[in-house]
């Protein structure tokens, strides 16, 4: 009697454990893959529009302009930044447009060598599938009216 208790009890959790694998296995089977919610966030393809912090600076010259297509940030407006009463010119957009590939993480940086081992920067990252958050560096010989240095401000930028 005893031992026909043990083996009824022995088959039971067979069954739980073999119901427990089967719902394991259709979990798995039916999960997001690494594409999905699991990996990277899908960002919003397509034209973004933004603008730097800066007072000092007129509205319509603080815009900042990208695209974003498969993966690929392509900047096609970059802002006038200030430092005294200096303005900056355009040095990424001069001859051309860049273009960076997007992180993982969703960030992306533009650089341009100043002068040795100083680079004018646009750097950004991605608040959400449709806003990007970031800043941009830029130095300034010195020069009759303004001192040498860098200026840092910050952006943010929306999908249009």
């Amino acid at each position: 009697m005893i031992g026909a208790r043990r083996a009824s009890i022995s088959a039971a959790r067979g069954v739980r454990l073999a119901f427990a694998v089967a719902v394991l296995a259709c979990l798995l089977v039916i999960a997001p893959g690494p594409g999905a919610a699991g990996g990277a966030p899908a960002f919003k393809s397509g034209l973004y529009k933004g603008s730097t912090a800066q007072e000092a600076v007129t509205a319509g010259f603080r815009k900042l302009q990208f695209t974003l297509k498969k993966g690929r940030v392509k900047l096609t407006v970059e802002p006038v930044v200030a430092r005294g009463l200096c303005l900056s010119t355009p040095v990424f957009t001069i001859d051309e447009t860049p273009t960076k590939r997007l992180s993982n993480r969703g960030a992306f940086t533009f650089t341009h060598t100043y002068m040795g081992n100083k680079f004018d920067k646009i750097s950004g990252r991605f608040t959400s599938p449709d806003e990007v958050e970031g800043f941009a560096v830029y130095h300034f010989p010195a020069q009759d009216l303004c001192s040498g240095g860098k200026a840092k401000v910050r952006f943010s930028a929306r999908h249009k």
